[in-house]
């Protein structure tokens, strides 16, 4: 799908230039058509009847142009993410685990190693995700910048600390054989690994419903609950853009609503 809209924009770039081409000519030939004989033969005397018609269509066509591919050179600053989650989780979401919506349409994450992260998102790059959270068992792990649910950071909100993770997947080389030059497998794993081993305590206990921002920009992430900085660091992110989302292992439990995601230039 993506090489088939590579081509068509290609394709409409090209039938863009010879419009503005044809309008160039109209301009031309119709100035010059009204100082030369052959300006009166039926072709030329169209052109020259008509060229401002023609070269104002051209023109209107060129800029009408340019602002769609304004809009889609931006389109990763002009479109956030809303979910409310009142349709289906499948709509928006890519997880594993038994993740579902409660009849009051909030969103229960639990019982996953992976996580989930938004469909949409793969060329996010700064960013403010915003959302409301309750732990009902253990913490909720935020996810930012996710190229996939292997590789990602994650910011994992205790009732009393934030504590920052990567995921990140790997090649290991398993030798199936005696020989050691047969039987050799590359398979991919993934682990876990805490930033700069840190553990950042929180002000207050966590127990009761909280307010969630997470501003990403560059290589910089900050984390505010209810509008207090909590979690700041300045070279974290090294996956340079991604989705968002959220992780609760095991019989960790957390409820989300109001999941917002503002993109910024």
């Amino acid at each position: 799908m993506r090489q088939f809209l590579d081509k068509l924009k290609r394709y409409w770039a090209y039938a863009l230039s010879i419009v503005g081409f044809i309008g160039q000519l109209a301009l031309l030939f119709g100035f010059l058509s009204s100082s030369f004989a052959w300006g009166n033969q039926w072709l030329y005397s169209f052109i020259r009847d008509n060229y401002l018609i023609i070269w104002l269509t051209s023109l209107t066509l060129i800029i009408i142009a340019g602002i769609y591919w304004i809009i889609l050179i931006n389109r990763r600053f002009l479109f956030g993410f809303t979910d409310n989650f009142k349709k289906s989780l499948n709509l928006n979401w890519d997880y594993i685990g038994p993740w579902k919506i409660t009849d009051d349409k909030m969103l229960i994450v639990t019982g996953s190693d992976e996580g989930g992260i938004t469909k949409k998102g793969a060329d996010w790059e700064n960013y403010s995700f915003t959302f409301k959270a309750k732990i009902l068992n253990g913490r909720i792990g935020v996810i930012i910048r996710a190229r996939d649910l292997n590789n990602y950071y994650m910011l994992q909100i205790n009732n009393k600390v934030i504590v920052p993770h990567y995921r990140i997947s790997y090649p290991k080389i398993k030798n199936t054989s005696i020989d050691p030059l047969k039987g050799l497998e590359i398979e991919m794993q993934t682990g876990w690994q805490i930033f700069n081993n840190s553990v950042v305590g929180l002000s207050k206990e966590l127990t009761d419903w909280f307010d969630v921002c997470v501003k990403v920009k560059g290589q910089t992430v900050s984390m505010y609950i209810d509008k207090n900085l909590v979690f700041h660091e300045d070279s974290f992110l090294q996956i340079s853009k991604g989705k968002i989302g959220f992780r609760c292992d095991g019989a960790e439990k957390g409820l989300i609503k109001n999941v917002k995601v503002r993109l910024n230039i």
